[in-house]
């Protein structure tokens, strides 16, 4: 049976209109099993947590300059591009190379125009989520909510040793999710995509817990000895890069379309 923890879990649960699920599995080579389905359905881990007051995301895709196909080049598409007239595709071909000969000729100082390079894609973007969190536990209940909620995030994040010497197996696997909470009529198919931008399948990257206000002199504790304030921050990054499947007007992860078998009826 998979751990569930929220928070908060008491009377005040129904003062958050939105959730940030996150659900945990292990690493797998399997295709399907690194899908957000794959992952949500086979999780050992699941934690509920009121979304950020602040969430966002960037997508920063990677280009570098490619060969332009528009020419000047001998192809199909050069062809294409010099009105299927083999002439005009020579002559446009070779003015890069008549370039440097006219140089030694010319009286007056010019510059050719180049056309012979793009930018194109060789990553797509990885998204990170950042998220904030305050924990002000008011009982000893919730203090120990609190402190097994950060210990699994942490514990969770590290690889689990494997059944053989000098081996550990590869990190776990991370779904987020937004669900709706009390009283909110939600038109949405999908808050995840509204809120976060179709979290593809992550990795906890960072971890980071703070104990106390840092305005505060005097460390404060609760009678059982934990911590009376406690700041959490979790970075996760996307697993894998994504493509748009027009088809389902959605982005898919590697695994998911291949999980597919890369076939998507048009």
């Amino acid at each position: 049976m998979a751990y569930y923890a929220a928070y908060p879990s008491n009377q005040y649960k129904s003062n958050i209109p939105l959730w940030v699920n996150f659900y945990v599995a292990p690493y797998d080579v399997r295709a399907a099993y690194r899908t957000r389905w794959g992952i949500s359905s086979r999780k050992f881990g699941h934690i509920r947590l009121p979304l950020p007051s602040e969430p966002g995301f960037q997508a920063r895709h990677e280009f570098a300059q490619a060969d332009n196909p528009v020419g000047p080049v001998i192809s199909m598409a050069g062809l294409l591009n010099s009105g299927n007239n083999m002439d005009v595709l020579f002559e446009r071909t070779l003015q890069p190379a008549k370039f440097y000969t006219e140089r030694q000729f010319a009286t007056s100082t010019y510059r050719r125009f180049s056309n012979i390079t793009e930018l194109s894609m060789v990553s797509e973007a990885r998204k990170s989520y950042k998220f904030d969190y305050i924990f002000v536990p008011h009982n000893e209940a919730e203090a120990i909510d609190v402190e097994n909620i950060i210990a699994s995030f942490r514990k969770w994040s590290y690889p689990v040793v494997a059944n053989y010497p000098e081996r550990t197996y590869p990190q776990n696997l991370w779904v987020i999710q937004v669900t709706p909470g009390s009283g909110l009529q939600n038109t949405f198919e999908n808050l995840s995509e509204i809120w976060l931008g179709e979290p593809l399948p992550c990795v906890l990257e960072n971890v980071t817990v703070k104990r106390n206000d840092k305005s505060d002199p005097v460390v404060r504790l609760l009678p059982n000895g934990s911590s009376s304030y406690t700041l959490l921050s979790l970075i996760f990054t996307e697993f894998e890069t994504g493509t748009f499947v027009p088809q389902a007007n959605y982005l898919y992860s590697k695994s998911e379309i291949s999980a597919r078998g890369g076939i998507f009826p048009s």
